[in-house]
């Protein structure tokens, strides 16, 4: 696969790091491909590189292609600093194995009903409902239609639970539009770079709501 088909200089990617007993997810910013490499911007923790070579940890890389909708996984990685044109302290992130197609459609999606934020690209915030959310996509309402929301654009959606533990701050293109019966109107959209913490809210979520219903049975 041609890494250019899918990513663009510029576009946030989320690592996800896995050991034994913790899972972590860093982001960093691509700024240009070189073959099978992607160079990316440094990954440091409390002002150190990260070792993603160390023993024991497994990496995985999630991108969403923008032109097919597609969610392709890379659980082969090669991750390590070097220099750029020998001067620019860059992160290199060698693909060279073909991605694994996730099918989205089996992906839960769990009801929130909570409120959140949403702003459009290069425009102001707005209030919006959060109505549902997956591993990596978002549905969320409006009171009115929203020309800055048509499919095909990206827009960052912040939101975070009720007792604060989750906060997302996420990077988006909608998918989809309706209008509901009572006039409202409802995006569904695809998350970039799903981040590894948007999975576990969702499965927090799911075993609440089960909670809940077996406590009426």
């Amino acid at each position: 696969m041609d890494l250019t088909e899918i990513f663009t200089p510029g576009m946030v990617l989320t690592l996800k790091a896995k050991s034994e007993d913790a899972v972590a997810d860093f982001e960093t910013e691509l700024f240009e491909i070189v073959g099978d490499c992607l160079l990316c911007e440094p990954i440091l923790h409390e002002g150190k590189a990260v070792n993603f070579r160390a023993a024991g940890v497994k990496t995985e890389l999630n991108v969403i292609d923008r032109n097919s909708g597609k969610l392709y996984s890379w659980r082969e990685l090669d991750i390590k600093l070097g220099y750029y044109r020998k001067k620019k302290l860059c992160q290199l992130i060698y693909v060279k194995c073909e991605p694994k197609e996730i099918n989205r459609r089996n992906n839960y999606r769990q009801y929130l009903g909570i409120p959140g934020k949403v702003t459009p690209k290069r425009g102001t915030p707005m209030d919006i409902v959060i109505r549902d959310a997956s591993n990596n996509g978002i549905g969320f309402i409006t009171e009115k239609k929203q020309d800055t929301f048509n499919p095909g654009k990206m827009i960052k959606i912040n939101f975070s639970d009720e007792d604060g533990k989750y906060k997302f701050d996420l990077n988006c293109k909608i998918v989809r539009e309706r209008e509901m019966e009572n006039g409202m109107h409802e995006y569904g959209c695809m998350v970039e770079s799903p981040p590894y913490s948007l999975g576990q809210y969702v499965a927090h979520k799911q075993i609440e709501e089960r909670k809940r219903v077996l406590g009426h049975l």
